[in-house]
């Protein structure tokens, strides 16, 4: 089954379901809060779902206009399933006021789900972890069945129900529950154009508007800081040519990050784009025309797309998962520049410290409990990272009770120098318990790695967060997890430990003093 098909049949849907083995799938729990029937969906959504290896859980409620949340179970996401003609007035401040009442029940993802075809009604929110939808946007009155409506609960249509399920389980619910991709690498010839430029020459490469459309579709990720890269097997100096020869491009060479242009195998070329992106390669997708080149990179966990057409593809994307950015940060649109300065800064690796720090004018800003960084604190602790401790993964409402709890202090590192703003590339989180600090959990983005700072990072982030609150800097505890991804994490803990074998949860760190010197330091209170 073609899970990206428009053209999806519910047996086939239900045969591929059957097929599905639940165990080595990632578990979660739905609530589904409703008026109008959601079984139609959920019969239908789990190969959706485990695309993503996802397999859910619905816990379903009764039908409740009055969204009253009675029996309250903790789940993974809130979905709230409306269908707003069966309200006979505006029930907008309802709505609003249950989901404050909700948001006071659960810090989880709340996901709203509208059908209202005449758009009367539209609640306005926009916090990172919630999301509405209105069916209108994509449903038309074909995909109604009134006639049917007392026997299936439901205005919606068959047809309708599985392009809910296939829209629900593919893009929506996957954006909000799993880390978005952060690169897209991409083939050339007869992907992002067609034909081939060593036969058929640059001239004779022909741009459909169907290609137009893709270029202007990658384009638009890229400005929504996706990193952009090519591995192709051409010659290098060909495809600069075709680039800067074709004005009728939407993509310019420089949009790409990294170019892998030669004759070496694709899954080396893919490595070694992760590598300098400093990204694992289950966050890439690769988008290729060759069957064979995509078989090829299979068993490096990368998400693929077959580029059979570029009208095709761009289908495909509408639906990928994890390619929906819910905000856009400044930290995303600044990646691609960091990413190359990242080349010079590896030049000049061998430079003592101080040098190091002087000539690329390295700048730390401490900022204190500062709430202008709530969403970027959600985002970077919620990353898969090489550089994370205790994997507390908070929704913006759990950091925001951070700042609320006077016991609490958190510490954001923003991060410059000649070459590039890298942006907020670290986060402490610091707890008082009795007379001592506990970390309960840090991070640094993968991005700040390699640049000799983690430790200055380290101990002045921990020595600002016991002046906040008011506590000795003697020693403190560091809580920790054995993660998937963290073993440099862990590899730097055991050193500043001066223990070989640290055990969770926690491991007790004394003070260190650090040289500053070539480093410029600001703090913010």
């Amino acid at each position: 089954m073609n899970i990206f098909s428009n053209n999806l049949k519910r047996t086939e849907i239900l045969d591929a379901k059957d097929k599905i083995n639940p165990s080595i799938l990632k578990q979660i729990k739905i609530n589904i809060h409703r008026n109008h029937a959601f079984e139609p969906i959920e019969s239908i959504i789990a190969p959706f779902l485990a695309f993503s290896k996802i397999w859910a859980r619905f816990l379903i409620g009764s039908y409740d206009d009055s969204l009253s949340f009675d029996n309250f179970q903790k789940s993974d996401l809130e979905i709230i399933w409306l269908d707003l003609s069966r309200y006979k007035n505006n029930p907008t401040e309802h709505i609003n006021k249950q989901l404050k009442y909700l948001k006071n029940l659960t810090t989880d993802p709340i996901l709203i789900i509208f059908m209202d075809l005449e758009i009367k009604h539209l609640v306005e929110l926009s916090e990172s972890n919630l999301k509405v939808i209105k069916l209108s946007d994509f449903l038309t009155s074909n995909d109604l069945d009134d006639s049917k409506s007392s026997i299936t609960g439901t205005r919606l249509s068959n047809k309708a129900c599985i392009k809910i399920a296939q829209m629900l389980g593919l893009k929506h619910i996957p954006s909000l529950l799993l880390p978005t991709l952060k690169a897209i690498v991409l083939d050339l010839d007869n992907t992002l154009y067609q034909g081939i430029i060593g036969e058929d020459g640059i001239e004779n490469i022909k741009l459909t508007q169907e290609h137009i459309k893709l270029q202007e579709k990658i384009l638009e990720y890229k400005k929504q800081g996706f990193l952009l890269a090519i591995a192709s097997k051409n010659e290098e100096e060909d495809a600069k040519k075709l680039f800067e020869t074709r004005k009728d491009f939407i993509l310019k060479w420089d949009d790409f990050d990294i170019k892998k242009i030669n004759w070496d195998p694709k899954a080396e070329n893919i490595k070694s784009i992760a590598q300098i992106f400093n990204i694992g390669l289950d966050s890439i997708l690769f988008i290729d025309d060759n069957i064979a080149e995509i078989e090829s990179v299979k068993i490096l966990d990368i998400k693929t797309i077959l580029a059979t057409s570029p009208k095709e593809v761009l289908e495909i994307l509408n639906l990928f998962p994890q390619m929906q950015k819910n905000n856009i940060l400044k930290e995303d649109l600044i990646r691609s520049q960091d990413i190359q300065a990242n080349q010079i800064r590896k030049s000049i690796k061998n430079l003592s410290q101080e040098e190091y720090f002087k000539n690329l004018k390295i700048t730390l800003d401490f900022s204190i409990d500062n709430k202008e960084h709530i969403q970027r604190i959600t985002e970077l602790l919620n990353k898969t990272n090489q550089f994370i401790s205790n994997y507390t993964r908070p929704s913006p409402e759990q950091v925001n009770q951070w700042f609320i709890d006077k016991t609490i202090a958190i510490v954001t590192i923003s991060m410059g120098d000649k070459l590039s703003d890298s942006g907020i590339i670290a986060i402490f989180i610091g707890k008082q318990h009795k007379e001592k600090i506990e970390i309960i959990d840090l991070c640094i983005s993968c991005r700040a790695l390699g640049r000799k700072l983690e430790e200055i990072m380290f101990f002045y982030a921990i020595k600002l967060i016991s002046k906040k609150l008011s506590l000795p800097y003697d020693e403190f505890d560091v809580f920790f997890q054995n993660g998937e991804r963290n073993g440099p994490f862990l590899e730097f803990l055991s050193k500043i430990s001066h223990q070989k074998n640290i055990n969770p949860p926690f491991v007790t760190i004394k003070p260190k003093e650090i040289k500053l010197e070539g480093l410029c330091i600001k703090e913010n209170a």
